[in-house]
């Protein structure tokens, strides 16, 4: 297979073998889940498929609408317990779901949420479309992502939301103005929830000396004297403390990485800079470099608590997205 720079997806290509290195590298010091290069495949097959025979982009957004109002249906029939879930062990009935939130035609609220919020975006590059289709499935989108309650995606979507409005609108005499508006709007929102962020302040302020602790000490959280409401980032923290210990385990470790001593990181970040090391996280930075702005934060602060690289409807939705964007230009 020829394979050139040119080609969509070139640099992940690059990315694959160097991952396939560090596992390799890695299986000298710890066991490896090789598992996942199946999977790496699956998405290298994809990208020459694409390269291969070039869809054509009024199909991809037919797909990607279909795919918005599928999901939709199957999230009202959910919220009323008429459906029931996808997971890893197949169907399960509406008794016998493991999640409350909705999860559509996904495999969780997390994932349908990420696809969402990307297809939202993949769809306002159809210059083509009427005002009322672009509105009708943008609030489909929005719907979508709200109803599942995922607050990690539901803040990288308003910023990139936010940062894709002011680029496409804003003019940049009116730069100024919209600051002041911003910072205006904030203020009066902070006044308004004041007592509820006062309430709940010193709880979440207890983050940063649990990353502290993670990052420089390399000690996991007590549980028994967290909140409730920081299990969630507390759990994600013990969980990658083992793949930081690995990382740090000499400095070809902390250069390569370590490979892929897991399925799941919980992290697209960690997942790059443990797996792969500083060689591969500098490959990845250098390579998103021309990635639209509210893209990226979308990807980065989602990316932070999310593993997007594991899901292959997360990244199948993903290349839809670039592919769009490079035949739109």
């Amino acid at each position: 297979i020829e394979i050139s720079k040119k080609d969509f997806g070139y640099f992940f290509y690059i990315f694959f073998f160097i991952l396939l290195a560090s596992i390799i590298h890695g299986s000298l010091y710890f066991s490896q889940q090789w598992v996942v290069i199946p999977r790496y495949l699956e998405y290298v097959l994809l990208l020459i498929y694409f390269n291969r025979h070039n869809p054509n982009l009024n199909s991809i957004f037919f797909i990607l609408r279909l795919y918005l109002i599928l999901n939709f249906i199957f999230v009202i029939l959910q919220q009323y317990d008429l459906f029931g879930e996808f997971s890893s062990l197949g169907y399960e009935s509406p008794a016998n779901k493991s999640d409350d939130r909705p999860t559509g035609l996904t495999g969780g609220p997390w994932e349908l949420s990420n696809c969402s919020a990307i297809i939202f975006f993949a769809l306002l590059l159809d210059k083509d479309q009427s005002n009322y289709t672009k509105y009708f499935y943008s609030l489909i989108a929005i719907f979508l992502i709200l109803v599942t309650n995922s607050r990690t995606i539901l803040i990288s979507f308003m910023i990139a939301l936010t940062l894709y409005s002011y680029i496409q609108y804003i003019h940049k005499r009116k730069f100024y103005l919209f600051i002041l508006l911003l910072f205006f709007a904030i203020i009066i929102f902070i006044l308004y929830i004041q007592n509820y962020l006062l309430s709940r302040l010193d709880i979440y302020l207890e983050l940063i000396s649990m990353f502290k602790n993670f990052l420089f000490y390399q000690e996991k959280p007590d549980l028994s004297s967290l909140d409730g409401r920081l299990w969630s980032v507390a759990l994600r923290i013990e969980h990658w403390l083992m793949f930081y210990k690995q990382f740090l385990h000499n400095s070809l470790t902390i250069v390569f990485g370590s490979g892929a001593t897991s399925v799941y990181y919980e992290s697209t970040l960690f997942r790059i800079l443990f797996g792969s090391g500083i060689i591969g996280l500098i490959f990845v930075i250098y390579s998103i470099r021309n990635i639209p702005l509210h893209i990226l934060v979308l990807f980065l602060v989602s990316g932070l608590t999310l593993d997007l690289l594991l899901s292959f409807k997360i990244f199948f939705t993903m290349l839809l997205y670039f592919y769009i964007n490079k035949l739109a230009q």
